[in-house]
């Protein structure tokens, strides 16, 4: 089931399969947010979404959560 990041709830596991622009994506395939499973962390007051792999944090803005595609997958690694 896909869904755009910024309406993913806290502790879910998501793939992100979708990203608006080149210069967003590359962004996020050098932090290795594209190759694997992503945990959605929480959502900030001012609309950010927190996402974590592999220990790192980053902070999404809104606009760019809102434009990205993913897909939940389980803690075993399988997409739902």
């Amino acid at each position: 089931m896909t869904a755009a990041l910024v309406d993913v709830p806290p502790d879910e596991w998501i793939e992100l399969v979708d990203v608006p622009d080149d210069e967003s994506r590359a962004r996020l395939l050098r932090l290795g947010l594209l190759d694997g499973r992503v945990e959605c962390r929480r959502r900030i007051r001012n609309g950010s979404v927190v996402v974590r792999r592999r220990g790192t944090e980053v902070a999404l803005g809104r606009s760019l959560a809102r434009d990205i595609t993913v897909e939940r997958a389980g803690r075993d690694g399988e997409r739902r």
